[in-house]
């Protein structure tokens, strides 16, 4: 396969990714669905739950099922699959049919596209460059997409505001048909020879760390705009908020690379916690529209840092051998972190009105998530590599 060719074939899975990342957008798309449907934030936040949850099944199982699929149709199928979960989920006549199409089926394709895409990027020219920038593209989508689904809705497009992720999967979907073929397209080598390693302390220690520090994101990501008391100013502060808070969630990601390799995994992890555990007692008093949208942004930031370091973090622990393995038992904590949290502050705020408890619930996780980092084996934090 030709450099030129590989290159092409990543920049379209990149590009893939921006699509799938409208999924970090959903907080502009949430009042569409709750308009549409008549339903409650519960229940349109259990959408978002089942996607983050769908979403970590299609990271697990990505590898094992794109293994029987020829590698140049690896990417149309993708791509068109989540192409046509969009649109099924813009059609759909009943929340159910919603919830199965977008929740289900377009996060669970969004995850087996992350893992595509991180697993390309890594066995490219340069994969401390195009790794970086894949797992950034997701949170792109996001801060992009996401204000146009506040604008599209404004507009009167109720669920088809969806159309900019749609459309953005289908010009790959056809792209990557027309540009890439059977002997010039190749899949990321698979590793056979990793090590499998059952669940430990460790790995519990680190499965805590993610699925606990990872709420607080996780809810801002799904209810940016909800966050914001009805004002004058209406749809532009709450397009501004998404847009902030998934640009917020796009630069933690890229800034963890350099302070991972500054300070460490287990100091970057602990920094991020820090941050958010702070920002977040101040989101818990603040009232000015322009402060809560600033202090969403830094939990996002956080979040972001503590995503894109947690790999590098499981790796020091275990070791590069055991990696593969070991983070797929902490991934799931993501999952969980993705069913719970945004669920259940959309129940707190249906029965409260307010997100101040599931603010204070999430400050109490994080400051758990800072405390195990410091348990974890000093033999094992000696032997930190990024």
């Amino acid at each position: 396969m030709s450099l030129a060719a590989r290159r092409t074939h990543l920049a379209l899975t990149i590009a893939g990714c921006f699509g799938a990342g409208s999924l970090y957008g959903w907080s502009g798309y949430l009042p569409a669905v709750r308009a549409d449907f008549g339903v409650n934030n519960a229940s349109a936040s259990m959408v978002f739950s089942l996607a983050l949850v769908s979403f970590t099944i299609g990271v697990l199982l990505g590898p094992a099922l794109l293994a029987r699929v020829p590698p140049h149709l690896r990417l149309p199928l993708i791509a068109g699959l989540g192409a046509v979960s969009l649109a099924i989920a813009a059609t759909s006549s009943g929340f159910a049919l919603f919830a199965m199409a977008y929740g289900v089926s377009f996060g669970f394709t969004s995850g087996v596209l992350y893992n595509f895409a991180v697993s390309l990027a890594s066995a490219s020219d340069r994969p401390t460059l195009w790794v970086p920038v894949s797992v950034a593209t997701f949170g792109l989508g996001g801060a992009l997409i996401g204000p146009v689904h506040v604008w599209l809705t404004d507009a009167g497009w109720a669920l088809w505001s969806i159309a900019p992720g749609l459309a953005c999967l289908s010009l790959v979907c056809g792209a990557s048909l027309v540009l890439t073929s059977p002997k010039d397209t190749a899949a990321a080598p698979q590793n056979k020879g990793l090590t499998v390693i059952r669940p430990n302390k460790t790995l519990a220690i680190l499965w805590v760390i993610f699925a606990a520090g990872s709420c607080s994101g996780l809810i801002v990501l799904g209810f940016a705009a909800q966050f914001l008391s009805p004002t004058p100013q209406g749809v532009g502060l709450a397009s501004l908020a998404v847009f902030l808070v998934a640009s917020g969630n796009t630069l933690g990601r890229l800034s963890s690379a350099w302070t991972a390799a500054r300070f460490g995994p287990t100091y970057g992890v602990a920094g991020a916690l820090t941050l958010s555990v702070f920002t977040l007692a101040c989101l818990v008093f603040a009232t000015a529209p322009g402060v809560v949208v600033g202090l969403l942004c830094v939990v996002a930031f956080a979040y972001g840092q503590l995503a894109a370091t947690t790999p590098l973090l499981v790796k020091a622990q275990v070791g590069a051998a055991q990696f593969s393995t070991a983070f797929g038992w902490v991934f799931t904590g993501w999952g969980v972190a993705g069913l719970a949290g945004p669920w259940t502050a959309g129940w707190l705020l249906d029965a409260t009105g307010t997100f101040q408890y599931s603010l204070t619930i999430c400050i109490c996780l994080a400051a758990l998530s800072l405390w195990l980092v410091f348990r974890l084996s000093p033999e094992d934090r000696a032997a930190e590599e990024c």
